[in-house]
């Protein structure tokens, strides 16, 4: 069964809700990770082919099942951010985790994006620009130029690394 994604936030009085989704959702893309809240879900991994394991996270609280090729890793030290120590496999879908990640709330400062995002009514699906405000996916990622510089700034706080 497929793991169910919680809503990143609930819906502000006086805020459109299709807006306020579509702002969710652009946020989620340009991150690339759920942020909130707080999650138990199941990933399967390519393997890194080295001693660290970067987990699609920057705010892991637990880390139960985890297997490498097939085999189950026991008590795996990991961090915060989502690195896990180990020797592992470099197998493509070679690693699966069970993780519990992101923050209990949306932190405060995403949901002023948020509304400032809904309020400018974000779609991701046009490519415009007026000012500082561009509308539209870039580089591949759907909604990443929908924020304006400042938004992006805040954003960036919370962006997975680029994996290589």
């Amino acid at each position: 069964m497929a793991d169910v994604l919680p809503a990143l936030a609930d819906t502000p009085d006086g805020v459109d809700a299709d807006a306020w989704t579509a702002a969710c959702a652009a946020v989620r893309a340009y991150c690339g990770w759920h942020v909130a809240p707080s999650f138990t879900e199941s990933v399967t991994l390519d393997g890194p082919g080295t001693g660290v394991l970067l987990l699609p996270t920057l705010h892991l609280t637990a880390l139960a099942d985890v297997t490498n090729d097939g085999a189950a890793v026991s008590d795996p030290e990991w961090s915060q951010a989502g690195m896990v120590r180990g020797s592992w496999t470099g197998r493509y879908r070679g690693i699966t985790a069970t993780m519990t990640h992101g923050y209990e709330t949306c932190p405060g400062e995403i949901l002023g994006v948020l509304r400032e995002a809904a309020s400018r009514g974000i779609t991701g699906s046009a490519v415009s620009q007026v000012g500082q405000v561009r509308m539209g996916g870039v580089d591949g990622v759907p909604g990443a130029a929908s924020f304006m510089l400042e938004q992006q700034a805040v954003l960036d706080r919370y962006v997975l690394p680029v994996r290589s």
